[in-house]
C-alpha cells in the first residue's frame, strides 16, 4: 500500500501559504485560518485510540479541537497537526472513501493523519534544506528541531525515513541513559533484526553513547547489546548536549567510517505476525501464537484470545457452567432462566 500519493493530495489541499503559517504557529493558524476553537485540557480523559503521538480529540462538526498541553515539549503541536489531518480527510470525499474501503480503516485513518501532521510540521523542503544533500547525521536531528516547531521524536521520525537499509535513530536521556525514542527502519529484505534499539531500554554506564561529553560528537563502529546479553554491531554517528544523546545507527557504512568493512551477519526475527484487538487497540504483533486459539499474545497484558474469553466468562449458579458474562443475570445464565 503506497500512502504517499494520498498524503501528497491531502497536504496540497491546504494552501501553501497557510501551510507555512501553520508550521510557524499551529494553534494560532487553527483559530484564524480554519475557524476552529482550540482548547488545552490538563486531564484529557479521551484520546485517539491509534493516534501515535496524538494526545487529543476533535469534534469537527462543532469546530472544536482539544489537546493535552505539554509545556516542556512540542508534542502538543503534533497533536494539533494530527487533528488538522482529520479536518482535511473529512473534507476530501475521495480520500475518506478510499480509507473507508480498506482493511483496518480506523487504524489506517490515524496513520494517515499522523503522516499529514508530520508533513505539515516538517515539510519535505525543510528536511531537504537541513540535510543539504548530505547523509543523515545525528546533528541533523537538532538542526531540524531548531528550524521547526516539531518535537525531537517527530524530527527523528522524519530523518529516519531518509535512511536506507537497516537503520535507527535513537534519543537517549543523558542522566538515566534511557532510550526515550527509537525510530527503527527494518531491513527492506529481511525485516526486523533480533537486536535493535527500542524505547524504554536503559544503556549501561560504559556504553559508547553514554561516554559522549556534552557538545561532543563521534562517528564510529559501536555495539548494541540486548538485555539477554547478545549484541550486534552498527556504524554510528552521535552527538550530545546537556540533556540528551542522539544516535544514528546503520548497518551499512554510509559515512566511510571503516571503508571496506562489512559487519558480521546478524539474525533476523522470523516469528510470524498476527493482528489482534486488545487493550483498546488493534495492532500487528510479532510472536509465536497460542497453540489453542492461534492468536498472538498482547504485548501489553500478555494475554491471548483464550485468556480474554476466560476473563469474560462467569459461573452460572444453577448449572455451574461457565457462560459469557453477557448471558448471566443475577448469577443465572439464559438457558437456566427459561
Amino acid at each position: 500500500m503506497n500512502l504517499e500519493p494520498w498524503i501528497d493530495r491531502a497536504v496540497r489541499a491546504v494552501d501553501e501559504s497557510i501551510r507555512a503559517e501553520f508550521a510557524e504557529a499551529p494553534e494560532t493558524t487553527l483559530r484564524s485560518r480554519f475557524d476552529l476553537q482550540v482548547q488545552a485540557m490538563e486531564s484529557l480523559s479521551e484520546q485517539r485510540g491509534d493516534g501515535g503521538f496524538c494526545d487529543g480529540m476533535s469534534y469537527l462538526q462543532d469546530g472544536v479541537v482539544l489537546y493535552a498541553p505539554t509545556p516542556n515539549s512540542r508534542r502538543q503541536n503534533f497533536t494539533m497537526a494530527h487533528e488538522l489531518g482529520h479536518w482535511i480527510v473529512e473534507r476530501d470525499e475521495g480520500l475518506f472513501s478510499w480509507i473507508a474501503d480498506q482493511e483496518n480503516a480506523a487504524v489506517l485513518l490515524e496513520s494517515v493523519c499522523d503522516r499529514i501532521a508530520q508533513r505539515l510540521l516538517l515539510p519535505e523542503a525543510l528536511v531537504a534544506q537541513v540535510l543539504d544533500g548530505a547523509s543523515v547525521r545525528a546533528r541533523h536531528v537538532a538542526d531540524l528541531f531548531e528550524a521547526s516547531n516539531a518535537s525531537w521524536p517527530a524530527c527523528a521520525i522524519a530523518l529516519a525515513r531518509r535512511l536506507r537499509g537497516l537503520a535507527a535513530i535513537v534519543l537517549v536521556t543523558r542522566e538515566e541513559g534511557l532510550v526515550h525514542h527509537a525510530s527503527v527502519q527494518p531491513d527492506p529484505d529481511d525485516g526486523w533484526p533480533t537486536i535493535f534499539p527500542w524505547r524504554g531500554q536503559v544503556l549501561e554506564a560504559g556504553h559508547a553513547l553514554m561516554n559522549i561529553a556534552p557538545g561532543s560528537a563521534f562517528t564510529r563502529r559501536i555495539s548494541w547489546r540486548a538485555p539477554w546479553g547478545s549484541q550486534a554491531e552498527f556504524f554510528a554517528d552521535a552527538f550530545a548536549d546537556n540533556k540528551r544523546i542522539v544516535g544514528v545507527l546503520v548497518a551499512r557504512d554510509i559515512w566511510g567510517v571503516e571503508p571496506g568493512r562489512v559487519l558480521q551477519p546478524r539474525e533476523f526475527d522470523t516469528r510470524p505476525m498476527g493482528k489482534i484487538f486488545c487493550c483498546g487497540h488493534e495492532r500487528m504483533v510479532r510472536g509465536y501464537p497460542c497453540g489453542k486459539c492461534g492468536q498472538q499474545f498482547c504485548p501489553i497484558c500478555k494475554e491471548c484470545q483464550c485468556d480474554r474469553n476466560a476473563a469474560s466468562e462467569v459461573l452460572c449458579t444453577e448449572c455451574f457452567l461457565l457462560k459469557s458474562a453477557t448471558l448471566i443475570i443475577e448469577g443465572v445464565c439464559d438457558e437456566c432462566r427459561r
